[in-house]
């Protein structure tokens, strides 16, 4: 009981789980020849005190011991009665009264602001600062961590992070910085480029930049969620649930076997109808007093879908009281993401570099309609790359497609697995691609990458044979590496064969069995 409750509340709040950082092994040093500001995604803990003057964390979420069996107990009676009855007023009334409670310690209150006195737990000093060459003078691509309140308005952010490159040139003695900001963290670097017409920065990179959108985040204010069931299975292989060696298999191949038997088409289709129906029962209300409360968070909502957002988000509320909120929103969707090729554009003509890594191999997480957009997970290679053209995950360009790209002199921008074409991109010779690195997956190796990058001016995808526009990332040596007709096929963990899952179920529901009357 206890994990079906948990699988069900996981899966309705995916979007909130697949920000946070994976820790990585060590790889290859870097070393940059001027101070690398590294602006990391969501992750920071969020602390408060209370009336006592204790410091209590609020993020990572903190559920009570029990509340998960409890509210279960009190949930599945209801969802079974829905489930056969198909009325599902009462079900959203109890879903909506158990997640509340989960949230609402980490919103802001209804301008978008932490009035509670909540903060990211992390600060520095000029003395903190110090010291961060390594022996060759020079520094790391990620020694200097800057770490924020992922909640708060970007451009709020954008103010604290002027203060922290200050105190690194005063303690360094440099003149210039570059700043590295990844996935939520490109958002504050885009604010602070626009609020402080990017200056002592001589380099700008995006690394899965979320500026132009995040798919969860996106889909989730919408709600427009849509389940598929081959999204399903190839989620299954993608994604670390854990469970365990065993009880992992046990499930990807249940899953695979209900789906290759059609089952989960049934299934999914069932889920979408009342996911349709109930949507607006739940999630504006859970969002109003969580994730729709964060500034940060609309400006992951993609571009198309902003208006959608709006309406559904605030549905059922009056939006004046929320008018400080959508104040900051609109201010920063008006001026940063809508305007961020413009912006990038003036940057470059003042001398700053714009560079971008983009991630892919991955489908979007499967809560969306077209979630074979070619992915990272979190967000498309269109969006990361901002204006890539790709083949969808299974596919490549066209034939057709190809030969225009000779004839237009662009062939050399297609990847050699023929899936994206970086041409029609901002900024094509400044923009590299990695297969088979997932969203949230920061490993040290890319950080060469981007020492390279910093200390060479005009760093191209052309410069060097190391470090190409196509590259491939080994997760076993930690490495990343040209890619290759040889080598760019990395999807195979996906096709897996009926006969191969029946095999897999068996095997690990046999040894499960015998472990357990071993015990």
């Amino acid at each position: 009981m206890k994990k079906i409750f948990s699988f069900l509340m996981s899966f309705i709040l995916v979007f909130t789980l697949m920000f946070s950082s994976m820790p990585v092994a060590n790889a290859a040093q870097d070393g940059a020849d001027i101070p690398v500001i590294h602006i990391s995604g969501q992750g920071a803990q969020l602390i408060k005190f209370n009336e006592d003057g204790v410091k209590e964390t609020i993020f990572p979420l903190q559920i009570s011991d029990g509340y998960i069996e409890e509210k279960a107990k009190e949930f599945l009676p209801v969802f079974a009665k829905a489930f056969f009855t198909q009325e599902w007023s009462e079900f959203s009334e109890t879903l909506v009264d158990i997640l509340v409670p989960v949230f609402e310690p980490i919103a802001l209150d209804k301008n978008g602001e932490a009035s509670d006195g909540s903060r990211a737990d992390w600060t520095w000093s000029r003395e903190t600062l110090r010291n961060y060459r390594n022996k060759d003078g020079k520094y790391s691509a990620t020694a200097y961590k800057f770490y924020y309140d992922f909640r708060v308005d970007p451009m709020k952010t954008a103010d604290l992070l002027h203060k922290y490159i200050e105190d690194v040139l005063y303690v360094t003695g440099e003149e210039k910085v570059a700043l590295y900001g990844r996935c939520l963290g490109s958002n504050i670097v885009a604010a602070y480029m626009y609020k402080y017409d990017g200056e002592y920065v001589q380099d700008v990179i995006h690394y899965a930049s979320s500026v132009y959108g995040a798919t969860p985040c996106s889909k989730a204010f919408t709600g427009e969620m849509f389940l598929d069931a081959d999204s399903l299975d190839r989620f299954m292989y993608d994604y670390d649930l854990g469970l365990g060696e065993q009880y992992t298999a046990l499930l990807q191949s249940f899953v695979t076997l209900f789906n290759k038997t059609y089952g989960l088409d049934i299934t999914c289709l069932a889920v979408n109808n009342v996911l349709e129906d109930i949507y607006l029962d739940i999630f504006p209300e859970v969002l109003r007093s969580s994730y729709a409360t964060f500034p940060s968070y609309w400006g992951m909502v993609s571009i198309g879908d902003y208006e959608k957002a709006m309406e559904t988000v605030f549905y059922g509320a009056d939006k004046s009281e929320y008018a400080g909120l959508i104040e900051k929103i609109e201010y920063y969707r008006n001026n940063v993401q809508l305007k961020f090729e413009d912006l990038v554009k003036a940057q470059e003509e003042k001398g700053v570099e714009f560079s971008n890594i983009v991630k892919y191999g991955f489908q979007s997480i499967p809560i969306k309609a077209d979630s074979e957009s070619l992915s990272d997970q979190i967000v498309t290679v269109y969006e990361s790359s901002f204006g890539a053209t790709t083949a969808k995950l299974d596919e490549t360009l066209s034939e057709n497609y190809i030969a225009n790209a000779e004839k237009n002199s662009t062939l050399k921008y297609i990847s050699p697995d023929k899936q994206i074409d970086s041409s029609t991109c901002l900024s094509p010779d400044t923009t590299w691609y990695i297969k088979n690195l997932e969203h949230n997956y920061f490993p040290d190796c890319v950080n060469g990458l981007v020492s390279q990058i910093v200390n060479n001016r005009a760093y191209t995808v052309f410069t060097s044979e190391e470090y190409p526009q196509y590259l491939v990332f080994d997760n076993d040596s930690q490495t990343v590496s040209p890619m290759t007709v040889e080598n760019y096929d990395t999807t195979q963990r996906w096709y897996v064969t009926l006969f191969d899952a029946l095999r897999t179920l068996f095997d690990n529901l046999f040894k499960i069995i015998r472990e357990a009357f071993a015990k």
